[in-house]
């Protein structure tokens, strides 16, 4: 596991310095207003994705982790017709996105081309993860968002003309074309032939869809979380006050997306799966391992991102960034709360508690969403960052009661009113 987790995070290392890179370049050569464009593409994206992917992964997951890979070509077949149906159903609606001005009509077409190839290469990159190969899945998400950042950053260092947001989104659709050609060649040797001989599972899907529709709630209430402040934002502040939550959230996010590739990725099959074979003393031990890893990530993290902040401010070189470096303390709470939270939350996953996720993390949509309405308006960043914070504690504290009950043989009815966060499960945990 060393070695694998070192490669892997060599590899997810390079990926995430490309990213850090992008965003100073973006800071310094492009307005706060540009930014603020590039934040609201990448979150709307991102919202878009789970539209057309409808969780349906989350599914597959599980169904291929419990069977040999003579059974698991034929799910995969599967979802991938179910998908082009999902396409076909909310493709067409997502032109809401340019009919509310959330961005401009002139990047639809980066916004469609960006989104079905991230789809496609996303998918691929979470199914080389289930079929225990992180160091290829590593090297897709590599050319999906992190070897074609450095063309671009040369040529907006070198060619003052280039510095604009489509010379970006061109690279960006580069590396995630390259990242969907070599994942198809990586899973090439399957038993395709068997996949394509035997029909479509049309009872499987729609079993897959009243599993993956509820969890898509809670997904959906979860990327709500995160990136709802910023629409916010923009509707009471203007694209450049987003321009700067966005800077200081993509230096802060870099905890959340460290800590979840470096460790939570090559971690979760194995919970899973140890869970699901009943091997619970080495389930315990795997959690564990994770509890402790991200514990002791965190710290280290934010000691790094406090001493690395003035020095990146001095690169920018714009006095209105710095003149909001609080957002980013606020930041620094909010991705340590949303690192702490995938404890209790995989230890309701393995547990297949659903409705538990569900709750939880709508519960805290909920949170953010007022708290967004009322803070917004009235205090800007402060009140957007602030609301994210409040959603997160709610999501940490009701999944710790939850697991905490489903650990212990409690109902949720008999723990009423009991408020307390336990992450050392009794028992099998």
């Amino acid at each position: 596991m060393l070695k694998t987790s070192i490669t892997n995070l060599i590899l997810r290392g390079l990926t995430l310095v490309s990213k850090f890179i992008l965003i100073m370049f973006i800071a310094r050569y492009l307005s706060p207003e540009e930014l603020g464009i590039w934040g609201l593409m990448n979150i709307t994206l991102s919202i878009s994705l789970l539209l057309v992917g409808l969780d349906f992964y989350v599914f597959n997951t599980r169904e291929i982790l419990a069977v040999d890979k003579t059974k698991y070509v034929v799910f995969i077949k599967d979802q991938v017709v179910f998908q082009l149906f999902a396409y076909l159903l909310f493709l067409p609606l997502l032109f809401g996105v340019f009919f509310a001005e959330i961005i401009p009509w002139q990047y639809a077409g980066w916004f469609y081309g960006l989104l079905i190839l991230e789809h496609l290469s996303q998918e691929s990159t979470r199914l080389h993860i289930v079929l225990s190969r992180p160091t290829k899945s590593s090297v897709i998400l590599f050319l999906r968002s992190g070897a074609w950042v450095y063309v671009v950053i040369f040529l907006f260092y070198f060619e003052p003309d280039a510095r604009q947001l489509p010379m970006a989104w061109s690279g960006w659709i580069v590396g995630a074309f390259a990242s969907v050609l070599l994942s198809f060649y990586s899973l090439r040797k399957l038993p395709w032939r068997i996949a394509l001989q035997t029909p479509v599972d049309w009872r499987w899907i729609k079993k897959g869809l009243k599993i993956s529709l509820p969890l898509l709630c809670a997904t959906i209430s979860f990327v709500g979380i995160l990136n709802m402040d910023r629409y916010f934002l923009k509707y009471y502040c203007g694209e450049t006050y987003v321009g700067i939550y966005t800077f200081y959230f993509s230096i802060a996010n870099l905890i959340n997306v460290i800590i979840f590739t470096g460790l939570i990725m090559i971690l979760y099959p194995k919970l899973v799966s140890s869970f699901q074979q009943k091997e619970y003393l080495k389930y315990r031990a795997l959690m564990r391992k994770m509890t402790l890893g991200i514990i002791g990530s965190i710290l280290i993290l934010i000691l790094l991102a406090l001493l690395l902040i003035n020095p990146v401010l001095n690169i920018i070189d714009k006095q209105i960034y710095a003149e909001n470096i609080n957002i980013f303390y606020l930041m620094l709470v909010n991705a340590s709360l949303l690192v702490i939270t995938y404890i209790p939350h995989y230890g309701l996953f393995v547990r297949k508690l659903d409705k538990s996720i569900i709750i939880s993390n709508v519960c805290a949509m909920v949170v953010a969403l007022g708290a967004n309405f009322i803070l917004v308006p009235k205090y800007g960043m402060t009140g957007a960052a602030c609301s994210t914070m409040m959603a997160m504690a709610t999501m940490l504290i009701m999944k710790g009661i939850m697991v905490n009950a489903a650990s212990t043989g409690c109902s949720l009815d008999r723990i009423k009113g009991f408020f307390r966060i336990s992450f050392s499960e009794k028992g099998i945990l």
